[in-house]
């Protein structure tokens, strides 16, 4: 069986939470406006989900300075948040998104595109 088509409204998903996963401090930029709602696939909505909600909670990942190395356990504390959201979700896969990032700091231009992919689903569905 194969896995959903690799589509760009896809690839900007895999690219904003895999610029997250690198860099926890995007969320600064991209939590006012993007919402896991905006994610076409579930499994990403529940990552982004988890993500802004350890955010909220202070996870020590998210204070980190610029530069600083990430703590492992931003990737397995999100994934097992995640997990309470949707199923067969697993570390493998968050560290493909990661290698998913072209570049991190771009976190905010993958974000648009999630925005207006998702605009342009609801006006399809409409």
């Amino acid at each position: 069986m194969r896995g959903p088509a690799v589509t760009p409204l896809m690839q900007a998903e895999q690219a904003v939470l895999g610029s997250v996963f690198l860099d926890p401090g995007q969320l600064d930029q991209l939590s006012p406006w993007l919402r896991p709602d905006h994610f076409y696939r579930p499994i990403h909505a529940a990552l982004y989900a988890a993500m802004l909600k350890l955010h909220a909670d202070g996870h020590p990942a998210t204070a980190a300075e610029s530069g600083e190395p990430i703590p492992l356990s931003w990737v397995t504390d999100t994934v097992r948040e995640a997990g309470t959201r949707a199923r067969g979700l697993n570390a493998s896969y968050a560290h493909s998104l990661i290698s998913a990032c072209p570049r991190p700091t771009h976190a905010p231009v993958y974000g648009r595109m999630v925005l207006e992919g998702a605009a342009i689903h609801r006006s399809v569905t409409q």
